[in-house]
């Protein structure tokens, strides 16, 4: 019998710097198809996700939103209606800032998928959140192998979940934590958490909902986690402080990405994680052969360039 297959989905705003990592990244791990949808971004990452995808690394859809509409959803719907991303047997959703990391078996997505017993239709998986360390100032680099100091395991932020889903076009929509509007046969849906417990779920309820976040006491991360990287250095979190949320409407204010949210991140991250550099050499090594493409490089050391003025431009922090 064939191995499951899985798709990946993101969204991006001025990001360009964090995708070559990313997208090495989650194909060491064993993603079939990685779908990136880019949304009003001005620093270059258009041009490296279109010589990434001419390199047929990734599928990527460019896009605007209107004011009022959500970034995420929208970029969700127009990837499902530009690329067949429901026909993998497993979909999952991440941001740039979030990588998997499993700790089943030889550590890869296969090895976590094997781990779900045939009723399972969805693995939750739980947050483990990372803070800045000693780093004060954003430079180029991997950001799994220089953001090594984490959150206690039980911390609040934690208890976010994002979710891998079988058979994803039993759902209507795609949200950035879960599937939504399940429309199979099921009245209930088996979930998978992060220790391999199973639960059940009323399959009519708001799944995004419902597959959000956790309590404290429900936090789970023995077979995998995924890794966000939430705030980075504290001048790359102003940036991201001024690009939005992708998972507000447009044109309303940040009001969640505030100084409280950056300090208690930083300064509660304190508990040394390395598990993820178990990738680095194979993630090195993808990531030098995607910039022996030279479109790939020049677009790459492009947003790099462009995020660095950017942080260069920003007014002294008050």
């Amino acid at each position: 019998m064939p191995d499951p297959t899985a798709h990946l989905l993101t969204c991006i705003r001025n990001e360009g710097p964090f995708l070559l990592e990313f997208v090495a990244h989650h194909l060491v791990l064993g993603f079939d198809r990685i779908f990136v949808a880019a949304n009003d971004c001005d620093d270059g990452s258009v041009r490296l996700l279109r010589a990434m995808q001419a390199a047929g690394h990734v599928g990527f859809v460019q896009h605007r939103v209107a004011p009022g509409k959500v970034p995420q959803a929208e970029g969700y719907a127009r990837l499902r209606e530009r690329f067949d991303v429901d026909a993998a047997d497993w979909l999952m959703m991440l941001d740039v800032d979030e990588f998997l990391n499993v700790h089943a078996g030889d550590h890869t997505l296969k090895a976590l998928l094997a781990a779900a017993p045939d009723a399972v239709d969805v693995i939750a998986l739980n947050a483990m959140t990372f803070g800045p360390g000693e780093e004060t100032r954003w430079r180029p680099g991997p950001v799994t192998a220089m953001l090594l100091d984490r959150l206690p395991e039980h911390h609040r932020a934690n208890g976010a979940l994002k979710t891998l889903s079988r058979s994803p076009a039993l759902y209507g929509a795609i949200h950035n934590h879960s599937l939504t509007r399940y429309r199979g046969p099921k009245a209930r849906l088996t979930v998978m958490r992060g220790d391999g417990t199973l639960r059940e779920i009323d399959a009519a309820a708001a799944l995004w909902r419902e597959l959000r976040h956790v309590p404290r006491a429900e936090i789970r991360h023995a077979l995998a986690q995924y890794n966000h990287y939430a705030v980075k250095t504290p001048d790359a979190y102003r940036l991201r402080q001024s690009r939005g949320r992708g998972a507000a409407p447009m044109g309303e204010p940040n009001l969640r990405h505030d100084a409280a949210y950056f300090a208690d991140r930083a300064q509660g991250a304190a508990i040394r994680d390395t598990s993820i550099l178990r990738y680095r050499q194979a993630v090195v090594a993808k990531m030098a052969e995607l910039l022996a493409d030279p479109e790939i490089r020049r677009w790459h050391a492009r947003a790099e360039q462009s995020f660095a003025r950017r942080l260069a431009a920003l007014p002294s922090a008050g």
